[in-house]
């Protein structure tokens, strides 16, 4: 017992010397000069907070390597003495891992298996939905091809209908000047006709 009790002093004052030793190691060390930069641009404050990031990334792993080879040295000594180099509290959570990270069997709920049979009910029922939604889309598109055919029709036809009307009543006007030729012709051959039997009257002998 005398033994172990030196042996573990030894380790721990080995341990200190070695913490105080990388702890005056990490304030020696010289900050690295930072190269003048131009006042006024906008890259010089990132570039400061990178490099300030830089100093206490660097700063940090040294501390976390003092600490790994700190912690290690006792480790190592109890690994020597035949020991666990873990604590007690951490050994029972170490050989309780294996035990609790155990595959258990995936169990079905029953009310996830009616939500998924309702979701893919649903989706059935939108795919239908938009099925016929199509379909009336190109009924409704038919419909109004067929629509703009007929008013394509009827305006021709109206078309058709105005030339034929133009020239019905070009034609109505031609026979009603005829017309009236025709009947102040005629007035003057009755005019000259009487004009005739007028004159001839005076002139025919008597029986």
């Amino acid at each position: 017992p005398v033994k172990d009790g030196s042996g573990t002093s030894s380790d721990d004052e080995a341990a200190e010397g070695l913490r105080r030793r990388l702890g005056q190691e990490a304030r020696a060390v010289p900050p690295r000069p930072v190269a003048p930069q131009c006042r006024g641009t906008p890259e010089s404050g990132d570039d400061e907070g990178l490099s300030m990031s830089k100093y206490l990334l660097g700063a940090l792993v040294l501390v976390a390597m003092g600490l790994l080879i700190a912690s290690g040295l006792p480790a190592d000594a109890n690994m020597r003495r035949g020991s666990s180099p873990y604590p007690q509290p951490l050994q029972g959570c170490i050989l309780a891992l294996p035990q609790d990270s155990q595959q258990q069997p995936l169990s079905l709920d029953p009310q996830d298996s009616h939500s998924l049979q309702s979701v893919s009910l649903l989706l059935d029922r939108l795919a239908k939905e938009n099925q016929e939604i199509r379909l009336m889309q190109a009924e409704l598109q038919a419909h109004k091809e067929e629509l703009q055919a007929l008013l394509r029709r009827s305006e021709d036809e109206a078309a058709a209908a105005g030339v034929q009307q133009q020239s019905l009543a070009a034609e109505n006007s031609r026979l009603q000047a005829a017309l009236e030729r025709e009947t102040a012709a005629l007035r003057d051959a009755r005019a000259e006709l009487q004009r005739l039997q007028a004159v001839g009257s005076p002139g025919i002998p008597s029986p």
